[in-house]
């Protein structure tokens, strides 16, 4: 076998253990070196500086990254893996290798630029975020100070990249590129964005972008960044141990040469070993042998939180991923899987399982599976409001037009799902209070239906006829007040029964009959006292005794009845 073949294998051992390395750190950067501190110190103020660009531009409070970026600096680029692309996610950070001599390409700030929109800001309009991402990709940086603006090549001088060199180095606009990026943030009207940041129409600024395009002429503009100093902020800590050897195992891995990978962490002690090869064998599908890893990792005492989030999937354990999310609380993955675990069979657990997944597309917006499977976690619940806010955040992220057209058709389908749901259950309701006064209505006439039969059989305790009226009548001079009118009806209640009497003028009168045996009659025509209704509208002159009882509305109690 070569030379050659053999020295990708032979990377790990490069890092003899009398090599000096160092770490820096600052925000969600690391940066490991063997050739002392000062480039290392150099590349870190680059990497603060350049965030900080994208802070102002975007105006967001602070850029963040879910995983830290750590950047590896060797000597000679001959020690150098090759890479597809830079910032890939290794084990626990997302790597990068460079020579001292070396600077970032613009290659490398586009995928930081990326990297740093995607896990900071809510998805933009294609063009505005690749515009962005150009225009940073030739800022100069020396220290504190950042100049934005030198012009990219001819060729990559696209639409999107004139607007946003536009709208943040021209003076007339200096410092307004946040508010249109923060409207865009929320929605896709660009017209509104123009205004509210310019106070100029979308026509209005594409027609000077373009014309800003044409023309060719692109100045630079100067922003203060961070005070930092590359002595009194960054300081240097010694790698001990295998960490140096841990970090480039990482970085193989990262950059896909698993089989050097799977030496070098071979070749190591502890949790980090053990992740490094067990996330290799989930890339290969053996669930078995990454357990088993995973599981030698976390007996280790792992801190990695993909480490306990895969064991989580692999056995269903809920702890296992609240670890996870715990180690990195920024991470939306964990509580996706949590949510995936509840099986959303009853209001509680539907509810449980919504804010797990609310948590999750908060954390990262962008990603439109936690957006998808929100939406349709409310349908099940019938919570059809928040179900179209989640298709609306779906929509929002969806990274394609053909793919926004097709979630803007679902939550078309689901407003009429909606409509007919409200339909469905005013229905219901109208029907059960129906029933529900049918019920009180049924109640009531068995209870009026006993009231009679108990009139009546006090009235008749014997269950005699009643006795036939006398064909003379003969009111007595002291009886009282009375009233004449219509007989209407007779209401039997507990305390007896209630007359009530319509006058001439079209009042309506109520005396009480407390005892029936008590009240005399007489006159001429039909005299038989029935509850309810009166069949035959009977004229009647009624005295009573003047008692007035306010709960049953009667006037007195009557004494006696003379029909006519």
């Amino acid at each position: 076998m070569s030379l050659l073949l053999l020295l990708p294998a032979l990377l790990p051992q490069l890092l003899p253990a009398e090599d000096h390395w160092i770490a820096l750190k600052s925000g969600p950067f690391e940066v490991l070196s063997k050739v002392g501190d000062r480039p290392a110190r150099e590349k870190l103020m680059l990497l603060e500086q350049f965030r900080e660009t994208l802070r102002v531009i975007t105006g967001k409070s602070e850029m963040r990254l879910v995983w830290p970026v750590r950047v590896i600096i060797v000597k000679n680029a001959a020690e150098i893996p090759s890479a597809k692309k830079p910032f890939t996610l290794g084990r626990d950070a997302r790597m990068l290798a460079m020579s001292e001599a070396e600077a970032l390409s613009r290659d490398d700030l586009k995928e930081l630029a990326r990297l740093m929109l995607y896990e900071n800001t809510n998805r933009l309009p294609s063009h505005i975020e690749q515009g962005i991402i150009e225009l940073v990709s030739t800022v100069q940086i020396d220290g504190p100070r950042i100049t934005l603006g030198a012009p990219v090549p001819p060729a990559e001088r696209s639409p999107g990249w004139a607007l946003l060199h536009l709208v943040t180095v021209n003076p007339e606009y200096a410092g307004r590129s946040s508010v249109m990026i923060s409207n865009l943030e929320q929605t896709d009207d660009f017209e509104a964005a123009c205004h509210n940041a310019f106070e100029k129409s979308a026509a209005q600024i594409q027609q000077q972008a373009d014309a800003y395009l044409k023309a060719g002429n692109f100045g630079t503009t100067f922003i203060s960044g961070r005070a930092l100093s590359m002595t009194r902020d960054f300081k240097p800590v010694q790698l001990l141990g295998d960490e140096p050897r841990i970090a480039w195992a990482d970085l193989l891995l990262a950059t896909g040469h698993t089989a050097e990978a799977t030496t070098a962490y071979k070749a190591l002690k502890g949790p980090e070993a053990s992740e490094g090869l067990a996330l290799m064998e989930l890339d290969d599908q053996k669930d078995n042998e990454a357990k088993s890893a995973l599981e030698d990792a976390i007996e280790a005492s792992s801190k990695s939180a993909r480490a306990w989030l895969e064991l989580g999937r692999l056995k269903s354990d809920a702890d296992q991923l609240k670890q996870a999310s715990a180690l990195n609380p920024r991470w939306a993955e964990p509580y996706f899987q949590l949510a995936e675990l509840n099986p959303a069979i009853d209001k509680t657990n539907l509810e449980q399982r919504a804010a797990l997944l609310k948590k999750a597309a908060a954390l990262a917006p962008r990603d439109i599976e936690y957006w998808q499977a929100l939406a349709k976690t409310y349908i099940a619940a019938k919570d059809f409001p928040e179900a179209q806010k989640a298709w609306a955040g779906a929509e929002h992220a969806a990274s394609s037009d053909e793919e926004r057209e097709h979630i803007h058709q679902v939550r078309l389908q689901l407003e009429e799902k909606r409509f007919d749901s409200d339909a469905a259950e005013h229905k219901r309701a109208a029907d059960e209070r129906e029933a529900d006064l049918q019920r009180v209505k049924n109640q009531s006439e068995a209870a009026i239906h006993a009231s009679e039969d108990a009139a009546r059989k006090k009235m008749n305790p014997n269950g005699a006829a009643p006795p036939k009226p006398e064909a003379w009548y003969e009111a007595s001079t002291d009886a009282g007040p009375s009233v004449q009118g219509t007989f209407q009806r007779m209401d039997c209640i507990s305390q007896g029964a209630r007359l009530v009497i319509q006058t001439p003028d079209g009042k309506t009168v109520q005396l009480l009959m407390s005892d029936p045996s008590q009240v005399t009659t007489g006159g001429g025509g039909d005299q038989t006292l029935v509850c309810g209704p009166q069949k035959n509208a009977r004229q009647v002159l009624v005295h009573y005794t003047a008692k007035p009882d306010a709960k049953l509305h009667t006037a007195g109690v009557a004494t006696a009845i003379e029909f006519h």
